[in-house]
């Protein structure tokens, strides 16, 4: 065995990689004449020590046969194939340059890590192919790079996600302007051949420490949940990384593990908000309201699982359950009734959504003309060809719409204008602050005057006090909900106050 083969093996097995290498050295060997007892590799060897050495990473260190080879192989580990930005590893390589170089200089600047994404990756590589999709994120990462230059390394780490690293000085502004730019640059729609893709992008911030005991995992995970938290704040924002969202992050990890079996347990309810007429006090209908009763913490709020279940894909499922049941128990009320359910985005998206609400509806006996579906403003900002074929069919089965939380999305009138829909709901950050000035009180008048030009009816959520009922009917808002008319309830209490309603009915 030669000299050079034996420091070359040695040299190999030292750096870590253990019984891979051992298996590759020893299959050398048996190419060099070595006796095969000694040289104990196999096929199986070889293909056990080549895949564990390319899940190092590292395959081409053994196998390089001179610098230009060996420059060709890092060049790929550190480059995205798509794009041809920074892959991954790339990044994590120039980040440790940086902060080795930060760690020599005495600069009081600080370096921030910044993630963004954006949510349409998936339904334009399942709607138009994965090459169209690839060729959004090529024009995205162009739009980013002629906007970064050599100001820090950006790469494409993950699926459509993009991560930055900029030198900012102590004024926070600079920080925000920059952030700003780079979240504009990726929202803008993307026009390939005749058709524009929209896209949303939302950004997380993490400080990179340039001290000792830097970690890149740590500071792009930072980065990430920071993002994860501006996505609940609506599309386009941004947030800075604090502690507390590391908390957080373990909560929504747990409420995952319980949601899979919370419907298994059947720790869900349905509990129901009546809805009024404001003119004649009259009982318009219901809204259905998802409860969640843990066998161990109890009472969960929505606020808390419902963005959890849509994250992890477990909303198909509780949505289902819930339109189906919202659908039995409305069968039962006075046949006049509305039920309203609220629907998720991520189940409008569902290619098989319609299926699945005319299976429900065929299984019930519900009339179709006696369901309404909740549906978030922020939708609307999508995709909106999209949002109006499925309004369009919705409209065709006699579904009621409602666009729930009016007044926070942002919506175009134009695009209002152009979808089939019969109510709109006043969020009720508007309704607690109504009274508060003229200009509150205007503003409600405004969206009241907007739903009826639009051929829709007005409903106000979260009315507390008579005090706003007196208002909103002076708006000439036609139906309300809320504590002040009346809580949500129990089906069986829902059903003994139908009773109690028809026999006063029937009295008089």
């Amino acid at each position: 065995m030669s000299k050079n083969l034996f420091f070359r093996a040695c040299t190999v097995f030292s750096s870590g990689f253990g019984a891979a290498s051992l298996a590759l050295w020893s299959t050398r060997m048996s190419f060099s004449g070595i006796d095969p007892q000694i040289a104990f590799a196999s096929t199986g060897s070889i293909i056990a020590g080549l895949a564990a050495l390319a899940g190092a990473g590292c395959a081409h260190a053994y196998f390089a046969g001179g610098d230009e080879k060996t420059l060709h192989f890092e060049k790929a580990l550190r480059t995205d194939v798509v794009t041809g930005l920074l892959s991954r590893t790339g990044l994590e390589l120039a980040l440790k340059e940086l902060v080795d170089k930060s760690d020599k200089s005495k600069s009081l600047d600080h370096y921030y890590v910044i993630s963004m994404d954006f949510d349409e990756l998936k339904l334009i590589n399942n709607v138009y192919g994965t090459e169209t999709g690839n060729a959004v994120l090529k024009i995205l990462a162009n739009r980013l790079s002629s906007l970064v230059g050599d100001a820090g390394p950006l790469a494409r780490t993950n699926g459509s996600e993009y991560v930055v690293a900029l030198k900012v000085g102590h004024d926070k502004l600079e920080l925000q302007a920059a952030v700003e730019a780079l979240l504009s640059a990726l929202s803008k729609p993307v026009r390939i051949g005749t058709i524009s893709y929209p896209v949303y992008a939302n950004g997380g911030i993490a400080e990179l420490n340039t001290g000792s005991g830097t970690s890149f995992e740590k500071v792009l995970r930072h980065a990430n949940l920071a993002r994860a938290n501006a996505k609940q704040s609506g599309r386009g924002s941004y947030t800075i990384y604090h502690p507390e969202m590391s908390h957080q992050a373990s909560y929504n990890q747990w409420l995952e593990s319980e949601l899979s079996y919370a419907l298994q347990r059947e720790e869900f309810r349905l509990v129901y908000q009546p809805q009024y007429d404001l003119n004649n006090g009259a009982l318009k209908g219901y809204e259905a309201l998802l409860r969640w009763t843990h066998h161990e913490k109890g009472a969960i709020s929505p606020a808390d699982f419902i963005s959890v279940a849509e994250n992890c894909g477990l909303i198909q499922e509780i949505g289902t359950w819930v339109l189906r049941r919202a659908c039995l128990d409305a069968v039962q009320l006075q046949p006049d009734l509305r039920m309203a359910v609220n629907v998720s985005t991520v189940q409008l998206e569902h290619p098989k959504f319609i299926e699945t609400l005319n299976a429900i509806l065929a299984e019930t006996g519900l009339p179709a003309s006696r369901l309404e579906l909740e549906i978030t403003e922020n939708i609307l900002i999508k995709d909106h060809m999209r949002m109006r074929r499925l309004f369009k069919k919705l409209n065709q089965m006699e579904v009621a719409i409602a666009i729930d939380d009016f007044g926070t999305g942002y919506s175009n009138l134009t695009n209002l204008s152009e979808l089939c829909f019969d109510k709109i709901k006043i969020d009720k950050s508007f309704i607690d602050r109504l009274d508060q000035s003229k200009e509150r009180n205007l503003m409600i008048a405004t969206i009241v005057n907007l739903g009826h030009s639009l051929g829709a009816r007005v409903i106000a959520e979260g009315i507390e006090n008579e005090a706003q009922a007196i208002l909103l009917k002076a708006a000439g808002c036609n139906l309300v909900q809320g504590y002040h008319f009346g809580k949500p309830l129990p089906f069986e209490e829902v059903l003994a106050l139908e009773e109690r309603t028809f026999d006063t009915q029937q009295a008089a």
